[in-house]
């Protein structure tokens, strides 16, 4: 599933994209309805779930921002930061159609998954995601090892 939000500077991308991202990591679509993802047999959720999730950001300062906000707020909503109140609290309380103790269980446990395996935390600008890719398809592409990318800005 491919979402795109664009809108001008200050409008609540940050806000939106968090709320998305943090809907997709702690849920599943069930039909029309997202749900809490199940807990598994040792009590965790699928491991690494984090890493089937991709945000793209145009810069370094939006990629640092979403990665502070999305720890933040899934620490609040675990109750893990002194008690700060989660503005998605009461929205993902009525979509996952769950209760205040159970979502905290599941951002609890969502937010030791991604801290424990952060090198599947994919929140980069365009342009890395690109050079990523590249560099994956290298020899597909008949690129020499250590091809340069040039950007014309």
């Amino acid at each position: 599933m491919l979402k795109i939000h664009k809108a001008s500077a200050g409008s609540g991308k940050t806000y939106a994209l968090t709320r998305e991202y943090l809907k997709l990591l702690l849920g599943e679509k069930r039909g029309e309805r997202y749900r809490l993802r199940p807990l598994g047999s040792y009590g965790y959720m699928k491991p690494k779930a984090h890493g089937e999730i991709l945000a793209v950001t145009f810069t370094n300062k939006a990629t640092e921002e979403m990665t502070s906000r999305i720890i933040s707020e899934l620490a609040s909503l675990a109750g893990a930061d002194g008690g700060g109140e989660s503005p998605y609290l009461g929205d993902f309380m009525r979509e996952f159609d769950t209760d205040e103790g159970t979502l905290r269980e599941h951002a609890r446990r969502a937010l030791a998954d991604v801290l424990y395996n952060f090198s599947w935390f994919n929140v980069s600008t365009i342009d890395s995601f690109f050079q990523r890719v590249l560099n994956t398809f290298t020899r597909e592409l008949e690129l020499p090892a250590n091809h340069n990318v040039e950007i014309d800005r």
